[in-house]
């Protein structure tokens, strides 16, 4: 059975949305509630604050967006992809995560891409964030948010991270969403050849790219077609790891892996 509210972007296993979909007690003094009026709309997003951190230093600011099954207004399904990395691999996330939340039957475009940046701004200048060191993560929907924002602000990160999303489509667009969809990415899509216009837009841009060999959501081909397109185009930093026997449900896997902190950390923009 399968979920066809997709927004053309994602198809999601029923079985598998409605595992994910347990709840977690947060810890208020690190997942901090703030709030922003886009549009004439108020929306509230959460941040992720690391202990110990010096607020004389700049620090790097992750924004991260979840996958469709976060989707709704509670201001707290949407850190749940993250919270146990972060108990458990606390190391790993030495830097300040921004974590809005997609409104239901939506995706990351338009109105929902003004809220993502938005949040992301107001926390830079909030918690003295390095504008040089912003990193862009995401999983599943996320995962092509995470994509198609690059794509429509190629110079405002440092790195990416999408896990188990990719490029182009997984079904029809409606012409409803598509006035959601940026200038790029609709050009981007209308192109011959998609991948190329993804590869040369972020050449210079830092990846770090995981999905499960057995996904059966987001099929592994869209992670391997964009990372050797990014290869073909020059790109020395990318970063392509495959989870053999791993299916859609690798977010929690992709955040725990030591190496990811480390590498995101020597990411940054040149002034």
């Amino acid at each position: 059975m399968v979920s066809r509210k997709t927004s053309g972007f994602f198809l999601i296993p029923f079985l598998l949305v409605a595992a994910c979909t347990s709840k977690v007690s947060l810890p208020d003094d690190k997942f901090l509630t703030r709030t922003l009026t886009v549009g004439g709309q108020t929306y509230n997003y959460r941040v992720y604050v690391p202990p110990n951190l010096d607020s004389n230093q700049k620090a790097p600011v992750m924004l991260y967006l979840h996958g469709s099954n976060r989707r709704g207004t509670d201001n707290q399904s949407q850190v749940e992809d993250l919270t146990d990395s972060i108990k458990w691999h606390p190391e790993n996330f030495p830097f300040i995560i921004v974590f809005p939340q997609c409104r239901p039957d939506t995706f990351w475009a338009g109105p929902m891409t003004d809220l993502a940046i938005g949040a992301l701004d107001q926390t830079v200048k909030e918690f003295n964030g390095d504008e040089q060191q912003l990193y862009l993560a995401g999983y599943s929907m996320g995962g092509f948010g995470t994509w198609q924002m690059a794509l429509t602000y190629p110079n405002k990160f440092a790195a990416l991270v999408p896990v188990a999303g990719g490029i182009e489509p997984l079904g029809e667009v409606s012409d409803e969403d598509r006035k959601l969809l940026s200038p790029q990415v609709i050009a981007a899509a209308a192109a011959p050849d998609p991948y190329g216009v993804y590869a040369e837009a972020l050449a210079k841009t830092p990846v770090w790219v995981v999905h499960g060999a057995d996904d059966e959501a987001v099929p592994v081909d869209a992670a391997r077609k964009i990372v050797a397109a990014l290869k073909t185009a020059g790109d020395k930093d990318v970063n392509y790891i495959e989870l053999d026997g791993v299916g859609h449900g690798s977010v929690a896997i992709a955040f725990s892996d030591n190496r990811l902190g480390p590498w995101l950390a020597r990411q940054k923009l040149p002034k």
